[in-house]
């Protein structure tokens, strides 16, 4: 069984209750060397959730933060590409790397984000029978930059949906983009998924920071520090 990783953040759902205790509470659940990536972070101006001048603004403060820590971000971004990807190449996209999560659209949105060297999630939405421009985005998409998701509970893949999305679903939209890439069964198809999953793994299971190290050495010289007076009684 591969190892459990860890992503959190403030989803622009909930951006309207990032403060600065919140932000605080990131930073010790960041320090936490599972923990593997900043996210979801992002805009979504679909749902509107929250108004989106808190959403830009938590944005922007995660992103910085996962700067800061090492770490990469995971993108939701929701009928709101353009401004998200502004924002990003003004506060600069993390060294350590830019996931977009769950990509569902064609290529003309998705080519700059390639362009900046982004790797890109396909979920459920890429087996869907009207998503020949998804389709289309994931057979241009470098194959070091190619990763698949569930996206789960939601967005369950053909021929399985209806049913409850799980991590075994995932079989299927592998499939689908294999179809997608004209990547012919057998050994071909094989690599194609070695890569995707080595692709996730140099993303997402990587060591510890040097952010991380050291904010767990700081945790742990604190609670010794305070365990000191109990151990003079």
């Amino acid at each position: 069984m591969p190892r459990i990783r860890i992503a959190t953040g403030c989803h622009p759902h909930n951006a309207k209750y990032f403060d600065d205790g919140l932000e605080a509470d990131l930073r010790a659940r960041l320090a936490d060397p599972r923990v593997c990536a900043v996210g979801e972070i992002g805009l979504d101006f679909h749902y509107d959730f929250s108004p989106r001048e808190d959403q830009r603004r938590a944005f922007r403060r995660q992103v910085r933060l996962a700067k800061e820590a090492g770490l990469p971000v995971v993108l939701h971004v929701r009928e709101a590409h353009d401004e998200a990807l502004a924002l990003m190449r003004e506060e600069g996209f993390p060294e350590a790397g830019t996931l977009l999560h769950c990509f569902n659209l064609g290529w003309d949105v998705l080519e700059p984000w390639v362009e900046e060297g982004c790797y890109v999630a396909f979920g459920g939405p890429l087996t869907f029978k009207n998503a020949d421009d998804v389709r289309d985005a994931a057979s241009r998409v470098p194959v070091d930059r190619l990763v698949t998701e569930t996206d789960a509970p939601y967005m369950t893949p053909e021929p399985m949906r209806g049913m409850t999305c799980g991590p075994e679903h995932v079989i299927f939209t592998a499939a689908r983009m294999a179809e997608a890439r004209a990547c012919a069964p057998g050994e071909e198809r094989a690599e194609l998924l070695r890569q995707m999953m080595e692709n996730a793994r140099d993303l997402l299971d990587r060591p510890a920071t040097a952010w991380q190290k050291a904010a767990s050495e700081a945790r742990a010289a604190g609670s010794a520090g305070a365990a000191l007076p109990h151990e003079g009684l």
